[in-house]
């Protein structure tokens, strides 16, 4: 599908509709009028907008054939209605309602206008260029809407939110900026988000470049089967690495699945040291803007010798340990033995120059 596409918004009752004409939607969408069963044009996606649980308008729009988008108040996880929406064929969008009702449509609305549709020449997107890759049926597709007046702590608080909710397996993220920002924010960004993201999921990126303001905006959809913490075990169990166990398990805490003492009980029965665990959420959760700096400046390094001084510095400074060491020296194909002892060398520098 071209991100390009026409977008038809149909609201389904008097809130709905005005939630959409709150958000100032540009002359790529228009606002439809529910008449009978749709016929959906190829290049059309259809967008319905349902402000309250209703079933009489679920079943005016039960025929409806080709790809289809449902907005409705994000008030349950389960119960007929949600049943019906995960068995039909649209995209089901629960929208959470943090403030007026009315206001929290019209983010979610402009967020679907936003992603989907190219604004400008400078526009780009990256990933998947099928957007219904990452939007699908049969998940939940959550969206969140954040914006500052600095690229940095807008971007900050989003990965905020998007680790929060780490069973996600998919990601679309739209990030509107000043045409004018520098291209080492714009990176800076980029990483942080990255670091938000689990490798190896679908991912829509759009960077959609505005005129005439300092505020940034951000906002991200996650698509995800709503897991139960009865299966981390098995998210455990799958991974072959030391560090990737650790992940899953430090993922389950950050995300309010387990409490610090399961967390502990998990470490110890998966022959996981505690300590560890709460390293790897200092460096993943507190300190991910540190993190993403360090794993910029790797790509970005042209040789060995630069990567092996970055990383026996974070070693010498206690960022980073010695597990956390092996793994970048196996992604790098770098020497453990000379970063340790060049961590040491550091060491001492900083200990004779005191």
């Amino acid at each position: 599908m071209n991100n390009t596409a026409k977008l038809r918004f149909i609201p389904m009752d008097s809130a709905a509709q005005q939630s959409v004409e709150m958000a100032n939607l540009t002359r790529r969408s228009e606002i439809a009028t529910l008449t009978g069963p749709s016929e959906p044009s190829s290049s059309a996606v259809h967008v319905f907008v349902l402000s309250a649980f209703d079933d009489s308008s679920l079943q005016k729009i039960a025929g409806f054939k080709g790809r289809g988008i449902l907005l409705f108040p994000d008030q349950e996880t389960s119960g007929p209605f949600i049943e019906k929406v995960m068995k039909s064929s649209f995209v089901p969008v629960p929208v959470k309602l943090e403030s007026l009702a009315a206001l929290s449509f019209s983010h979610a609305v402009k967020s679907i206008e936003t992603l989907f549709v190219e604004s400008s020449e400078q526009d780009f997107s990256l990933g998947e260029e099928d957007l219904f890759a990452v939007f699908q049926a049969h998940r939940l597709n959550r969206f969140y809407y954040t914006e500052g007046r600095h690229l940095r702590e807008a971007v900050l608080r989003m990965a905020h939110r998007v680790r929060s909710r780490r069973g996600i397996e998919s990601v679309a993220y739209t990030l509107t900026v000043p045409a004018n920002t520098a291209l080492f924010s714009l990176d800076e960004a980029l990483d942080v988000l990255e670091i938000a993201v689990p490798p190896e999921k679908p991912l829509h990126f759009a960077i959609r470049f505005a005129s005439g303001t300092n505020h940034i905006k951000i906002s991200a959809c996650i698509a995800s089967s709503e897991r139960t913490p009865s299966d981390i075990q098995s998210r455990i169990d799958a991974h072959p690495t030391y560090l990737g166990k650790l992940a899953v398990i430090v993922e389950g805490f950050a995300d309010g699945k387990i409490d610090e003492k399961r967390m502990d009980e998990l470490c110890r029965e998966n022959g996981i040291e505690p300590e560890d665990a709460d390293r790897l959420y200092d460096i993943f959760y507190v300190r991910a803007d540190e993190t993403a700096a360090l794993m910029r400046h790797l790509r970005e390094s042209r040789s060995a010798d630069e990567r092996i001084e970055l990383i026996a510095k974070a070693l010498a400074d206690n960022f980073i340990d010695v597990r956390v060491l092996e793994e970048l020296a196996n992604l790098y194909r770098l020497p453990a033995d000379r970063i340790i002892a060049r961590a040491g060398a550091l060491q001492e520098e900083g200990s004779a120059s005191k």
